[in-house]
């Protein structure tokens, strides 16, 4: 055999050795813990051995197949509009004040979205009209009528703040949840002002509903980055080594991190100053948006000065030199106190802390006055600009969640039982052996050795498709279970196709091994063609569905690319061993 041959069977062997070993959280889940721990990924990862995956990589069940809690909620956009409606009345009055035109008073209509001004000396309503008009865009002025000028909020305002409301609410829900410590969670818009929630595994509806049905605490809190709190107790009394805690100056100051949230509070539980508190920051993952890599500590004062009750606006913009930054505004009241906070507080850091959560942890660099405020997001990096402006724009999120929540209110809340999710199982499981049995029975007797070769391809095929969902810490569901039924129907598929042209090849008077190169070659781009085609779909159901549909097409999608390469690269190394290496003069087709 040459060494292209040799090549390809270090490939398929470090492929299959390589499923094998993403499976083994899987087996452990399933098989080594009891049901009731399945989503306790803190306690499978202390059963697996050291040599194993991450807990994280592993096949987890969504709601349809475990059970758990199905809910609905509600975001209160209309009663959001009016508030923000008579903030901006606040905020037009204090711009008038500020830009000394004058004086005015004012009083909204909630129905219509509108805000009257009243000017105190009808001689300045002129200017005040050109300024206000022209500084404060989201409205449109339907009104002038000597001293009082009327203005609504523009339809293209008010469609974006209902998006934006609901996205906020999302943002809260999500990190609650994460905070919670559900696994496998799916947060999701519904329609244009609802929410769906499923929490797979959980069975407390009203525990659920008390959790996410709070509203979000944001809070500014100084950083004390000049302690030597961390290092003396990492240096006195050392973390366990199995927890995974390391002591590193990530952000200029020394900061202790870990990717256990629990281990590192409980590491730090009672060793903090009296007036001090450690808060976490939950470093995001590069591979797999909105989950945790690791956790980064941060030792701030216990002092609130200052809450998201005074915050009026904030939102994520280009700067002067093209980076991304966030403008936050407060109100009257809110400007002085954080006016007076940053001038005491020149070169310091402050935390923005939502429900004890640090999102960020700026420097600040001068007196801040006026109750508005700049948070530059420092140099790109390695990110592109859109990532690092869409960075921008969560932390606008994260601040107007504390400071603006819609009201939400629980629309439905029903628990999933459990024995659905067995039946399911069973009968999703049975399906596929069932179909995947007469597959293999099948190719074996009609195409005899070669279809014990498309045998061995394809219960190799179904370990990789099995192991590239746990690489993706994929959420098994009834759909995604349809789609890897469907996909060893492709593959086999293939594997018609090759034997098919093997026996049109021999049919001619070919010679075994002529069959075999020749019946291989000219079916690769029928087989190639057809699966790129079903890719192309599959991307299209990824992209444009949701849920359900999403986990069809991942479990799609995967399987194509374990199908060509099971048919296209492993079957032909086997065959090719027993025609070439063995010099055989007849295919067993």
């Amino acid at each position: 055999m040459d060494r292209g041959w040799w090549s390809k069977v270090g490939l398929i062997l470090f492929v299959t050795l390589g499923a094998v070993w993403y499976l083994v959280p899987s087996y452990y889940s399933f098989f080594v813990l009891e049901r009731k721990d399945r989503n306790n990924l803190k306690l499978l990862q202390e059963k697996l051995p050291v040599w194993a995956p991450s807990a994280r990589h592993r096949l987890s069940l969504g709601l349809d197949l475990q059970g758990g809690i199905h809910m609905v909620m509600r975001v209160d956009t209309k009663t959001a509009l009016e508030k923000r409606t008579e903030r901006r009345g606040v905020q037009i009055a204090n711009y008038v004040k500020d830009k000394k035109l004058g004086e005015v008073s004012f009083e909204s209509n909630p129905e219509k979205l509108e805000l009257t001004l009243t000017a105190a000396d009808p001689g300045t309503m002129d200017a005040i009209e050109k300024d206000v008009v022209a500084a404060f865009e989201d409205f449109t002025e339907i009104n002038r009528e000597g001293p009082k000028l009327t203005l609504q909020l523009k339809d293209t305002q008010i469609n974006r703040f209902k998006d934006e409301s609901v996205d906020q609410a999302m943002l809260v829900i999500r990190r609650r949840i994460d905070k919670w410590g559900v696994a496998e969670v799916d947060v999701r818009k519904l329609g244009t002002d609802s929410i769906q929630i499923s929490l797979p595994g959980q069975q407390d509806p009203e525990q659920a509903k008390e959790l996410i049905g709070t509203t979000a605490q944001l809070e500014f809190r100084m950083v004390d980055d000049k302690s030597t709190f961390f290092p003396d107790t990492f240096k006195n009394t050392p973390p366990d080594p199995k927890d995974g805690i390391t002591l590193s100056p990530s952000e200029g100051f020394p900061q202790l991190e870990g990717k256990d949230r629990e281990a590192l509070l409980a590491y730090v539980k009672g060793k903090e100053p009296a007036d001090k508190q450690v808060l976490l920051q939950c470093v995001e993952s590069q591979v797999k948006k909105g989950a945790c890599e690791k956790y980064r500590t941060y030792l701030v004062e216990k002092n609130v000065p200052l809450t998201g009750e005074s915050l009026s606006s904030a939102d994520a913009s280009l700067g002067q030199y093209n980076e991304p930054e966030v403008n936050i505004t407060f109100d009257a009241q809110g400007g002085r106190d954080f006016g007076t906070l940053t001038e005491k507080s020149v070169g310091k850091r402050m935390a923005i802390v939502l429900d004890d959560n640090v999102h960020s942890a700026p420097r600040i660099n001068e007196k801040i006055p006026n109750g508005r405020a700049r948070i530059t997001m420092g140099r790109m990096g390695s990110r592109t600009q859109d990532e690092w402006l869409r960075e921008a724009q969560t932390l606008a999120l994260v601040l107007k969640a504390g400071a603006l929540p819609a009201p939400v209110t629980t629309g439905e809340i029903r628990q999933v039982g459990a024995s659905l999710g067995d039946e399911l199982i069973k009968k999703g499981s049975l399906a596929a052996l069932v179909g995947l049995g007469l597959v293999v029975v099948f190719m074996g007797v009609y195409y005899r050795k070669s279809g014990l070769v498309a045998d061995v391809a394809l219960v190799l095929n179904g370990a990789l498709i099995l192991a590239g969902l746990a690489l993706f810490s994929a959420t098994l569901t009834l759909p995604g279970i349809a789609g890897f039924v469907l996909t060893l129907g492709i593959a086999v598929d293939a594997n018609v196709l090759i034997n098919e042209r093997v026996r049109e090849e021999l049919s001619h008077g070919k010679t075994a091994r002529a069959a075999v190169d020749q019946g291989y070659d000219r079916a690769f781009w029928t087989i190639f063609d057809a699966h790129v085609t079903t890719i192309i779909a599959g991307f299209i159901l990824f992209f444009t569905g949701t849920g359900p549909v999403r986990g069809f097409a991942t479990s799609l999608i995967i399987g194509i690319i374990a199908s060509l390469f099971t048919s296209i690269v492993v079957t032909r190394v086997i065959t090719t061993y027993f025609v070439h290496g063995r010099d055989s003069q007849t295919v067993s087709v």
